[in-house]
């Protein structure tokens, strides 16, 4: 066939663009793989002989955490895995994060509205003027006014639910193929949603009722879990390649089984290193 001919063959019977075909759904051996290390590595933490289930959640905290004892609040007598303000943080994230989801915002690819967007800003200027007013208070520098728990918990929660609204739009703008122009915040009335959320998580944790010992510990580290889970689903869907070609949560399972997993050994790596830090500098 000469150029010419096969030229005009080309154009009358095109090849398809591999790029404009929809990406394919992954294997059910991969879906159901996933979904069983996922159910092993919680199972291995509830039912693993040896230490509790609050002895294993400080430990998979401890590598981003204090847990300063007279920082932390103590439901039923014991102490949660995280201090009170990392509490207050990854409480407020979890909580944040699903209610973005259950009001549909779970695939949100915008920031909230500026004068929203200011206003949870401005809590987290709060937690850090907490935070720095502690930290010159442990080093008998002046400071403002005497910290408290409560206080601490109240700048984490509110800081928390600034986190899921800013950091969901940058991992839903790499993940998926049609871009959602929602916002996660788009009225004040969707913030002021929030707060009776908030204000639950508040007194489940500030009245330290040994009911809410188990509920507020799994949460608050899921949270951790959640957060350090979608920076690494974040990085490794930017490259692999597949970043702004994902249509369905399908897709997308795999990638996030990945991820929950490296954040569980990247929080132990932590621990450890904590650990050891620790000991070379008490020894």
């Amino acid at each position: 066939m000469t150029l010419s001919a096969r030229q005009e063959s080309e154009k009358q019977h095109p090849l398809p663009d591999l790029a404009d075909e929809p990406p394919r759904s992954p294997a059910t051996w991969l879906i159901v793989g996933s979904t069983g290390a996922l159910i092993v590595l919680a199972a291995a933490l509830v039912f693993w002989p040896g230490a509790t289930l609050l002895d294993r959640l400080r430990a998979l905290d401890g590598g981003i955490c204090a847990q300063l004892p007279t920082h932390s609040f103590y439901p039923g007598g014991q102490r949660l895995p995280l201090c009170s303000r990392n509490t207050g943080i990854y409480l407020g994230y979890m909580l944040t994060f699903i209610t973005l989801f259950l009001t549909g915002r779970g695939r949100a690819t915008q920031f909230p509205r500026w004068p929203m967007a200011l206003a949870l800003l401005a809590c987290v200027a709060a937690l850090g003027i907490d935070g720095f007013n502690s930290l010159f208070l442990d080093l008998r520098l002046p400071h403002l006014y005497q910290p408290d728990n409560l206080l601490r918990l109240t700048t984490g929660l509110l800081t928390g639910a600034a986190m899921a609204c800013f950091l969901l739009p940058v991992t839903n703008a790499v993940l998926w193929n049609q871009v959602n122009r929602d916002r996660t915040i788009y009225s004040w009335w969707q913030l002021l949603q929030l707060l009776p959320i908030l204000a639950l998580a508040f007194l489940a944790v500030g009245t330290q009722a040994a009911i809410f010992l188990y509920p507020v510990a799994i949460l608050s580290t899921l949270g951790v879990i959640t957060v350090l889970g979608l920076i690494n689903l974040t990085v490794i869907i930017a490259i692999s390649g597949k970043a702004c070609s994902l249509s369905t949560y399908r897709q997308v399972f795999p990638f996030f089984s990945v991820a929950v997993l490296l954040a569980v050994g990247e929080l132990q790596c932590l621990f450890l290193l904590n650990h050891w830090l620790l000991q070379q500098l008490t020894t």
